[in-house]
């Protein structure tokens, strides 16, 4: 179930360190995935639609196949911020390394 607990930015900030490649733009947490090949892109997105599935959350993703790219943005819309649940999925998505 998800968390919704709604983090200040500072508490968001203290969090961020914790999350390499994770920023903070007022209500929102984003990361760039950046894939070396293309069986990469698949095996992310694969973990990326389990974690949606597993967590329930829903992040705005976008792909950029030129770049290799993944890009994914992370906010709470129903709480108008950033949430334990968004730290969490971020987290999950760290979770993932090629070849897993």
């Amino acid at each position: 179930m998800e968390d919704k607990t709604v983090l200040s930015a500072e508490e968001v900030d203290a969090e961020l360190p914790s999350l390499p490649g994770w920023n903070r733009d007022g209500i929102v947490i984003s990361k760039n995935f950046v894939m070396a090949n293309f069986a990469d892109i698949t095996n992310f997105l694969n973990h990326l639609v389990q974690a949606i599935t597993t967590a329930n959350h829903h992040p705005d993703f976008s792909l950029d196949t030129g770049s290799r790219t993944i890009a994914v943005s992370l906010t709470t819309y129903s709480e108008k911020a950033v949430t334990r649940a968004d730290v969490d999925f971020a987290r999950t998505l760290n979770d993932w390394s090629p070849g897993s």
